[in-house]
């Protein structure tokens, strides 16, 4: 049962947000309570909350745009460690503890992110997972018009360049456009790359560049055209402005997540001649990195923890960048 607001209320509350809401069609043994709809304002992102009390204990759902730090690829928003990875229709998640201390699940669809805290009660994982299976559109129709529409045209942070923390960052720095040809050549005639404008089951979704007085940066995000959740980010900048490249290698690096970071020089036919750093996430489902320096530019790919992703289509794409076929 819902309490509060009538799914039509929850439609209409739709219309002012950047991201698909979703509710759980639950039998009866389950009440969902406590909702509440931050609208977007120009000032203000959206967000949805509400709570599902049933005879286990009480869990928090949370769902908004994660559109700042490393957008759309972080795939595990709300937890303090690294999690254990799962997958759902092909779309891969975490399970956790939060920053409170909570048992916490983050998963996405489209460009909604999904962050489940547990406040009362142990949940077995199955029930938690159940409730993200569980999990349906307010309405169906915004999955059109919200979930598959571009980074640029429903990023808060994009349209409006307000960081999420106080200072500029990448994506503010930036001007975004929706996926465009003629863009993405004038934009890349400043870097030595011809990005595709698809790969494999990847599309080119949203373009961010800005042109510097010490060089031009280009922010590229690629996503699934089968789930429009799954993809990847390249980012190419100058040194002055970008995230420095990794400084340390080991199997186990990083304390909120756990990678298995090693510079390799690599022997793949094609790839520039540099030394790269490899970075494999240390789950079940993987997540990738990949960093490198070419000429005044650091280059960094980010690849959201998938089913499919794996290092030979990271390869190849990268051998795309540098082809005049891109």
């Amino acid at each position: 049962m819902i309490e509060s607001l009538t799914i039509n209320e929850l439609r209409e509350a739709q219309k002012y947000t950047n991201f698909v809401m979703l509710i759980p069609r639950l039998p009866a043994t389950y009440a969902i309570r406590h909702i509440s709809i931050r609208k977007e304002t120009p000032t203000e992102r959206s967000s949805f909350r509400f709570e599902v009390k049933n005879k286990t204990g009480i869990v928090r759902i949370k769902q908004f745009f994660y559109d700042w730090a490393t957008p759309v690829i972080t795939a595990d928003t709300n937890l303090v460690a690294q999690g254990k990875s799962f997958q759902i229709d092909g779309i891969v998640g975490f399970l956790g503890v939060d920053y409170k201390g909570n048992q916490a699940v983050c998963f996405a669809r489209w460009f909604t992110t999904i962050e489940i805290s547990v406040l009362q009660g142990v949940y077995a994982e199955e029930e938690l997972l159940y409730l993200l299976n569980m999990l349906e559109p307010v309405d169906p129709s915004y999955i059109e018009s919200l979930g598959k529409q571009s980074f640029a045209t429903n990023s808060y942070t994009a349209r409006y360049k307000k960081p999420r923390w106080a200072q500029e960052d990448e994506v503010t720095r930036v001007a975004w456009f929706d996926n465009d040809s003629i863009l993405l050549k004038e934009f890349s005639g400043h870097f030595p790359i011809s990005p595709p404008l698809s790969y494999d089951e990847y599309f080119l979704d949203a373009i961010g560049f800005q042109a510097h007085s010490i060089g031009s940066e280009l922010h590229l995000l690629y996503r699934s055209k089968l789930n429009y959740t799954d993809g990847f980010w390249l980012w190419v900048a100058p040194k002055a402005i970008s995230d420095p490249l990794p400084k340390q290698t080991g199997r186990k690096m990083g304390t909120r997540q756990s990678w298995h970071i090693k510079k390799i020089r690599s022997t793949v036919e094609n790839l520039p001649s540099n030394d790269f750093f490899l970075c494999r996430q240390n789950t079940t489902y993987k997540g990738w990195m990949l960093h490198w320096e070419r000429e005044h530019f650091i280059y960094h790919f980010y690849a959201r923890p998938s089913s499919v992703m794996s290092l030979r289509k990271l390869y190849k794409f990268i051998v795309l960048l540098y082809s005049e076929d891109g």
